[in-house]
């Protein structure tokens, strides 16, 4: 019997909360380094492009924190998406609230 042979005893699943927060996290890290490596290929004047861009990150990363954090709420589920989605989605939106504050002058 080897240790890497997992059997899962069970019927749950992921839940879908969690998914769908763990896929908000991701296209909010996807929309910040697109906004990182246009504003390094502009030389820093890359303008609404990358402003729009930035708020895009903010609110999906907002919205994945929410989901995630609800998804915890959901019976008989395994929760590791749960957990993904939620801190990705929570560092990112203090990311985003960091480089805005920096922006504004704060």
């Amino acid at each position: 019997m080897s240790i890497f042979n997992k059997y899962k005893f069970s019927n749950k699943s992921q839940s879908l909360g969690g998914v769908l927060s763990t896929l908000t996290g991701l296209g909010s890290l996807a929309c910040f380094s697109a906004g990182v490596y246009i504003s390094f290929k502009k030389s820093g004047y890359a303008g609404l492009e990358v402003g729009a861009l930035g708020l895009l990150t903010l609110m999906l990363s907002v919205i994945g924190t929410i989901i995630g954090l609800l998804s915890f709420k959901e019976d008989d589920k395994f929760y590791t998406l749960s957990w993904v989605g939620s801190l990705l989605g929570g560092i990112m939106t203090v990311l985003m609230l960091a480089v805005i504050f920096m922006g504004l002058g704060f």
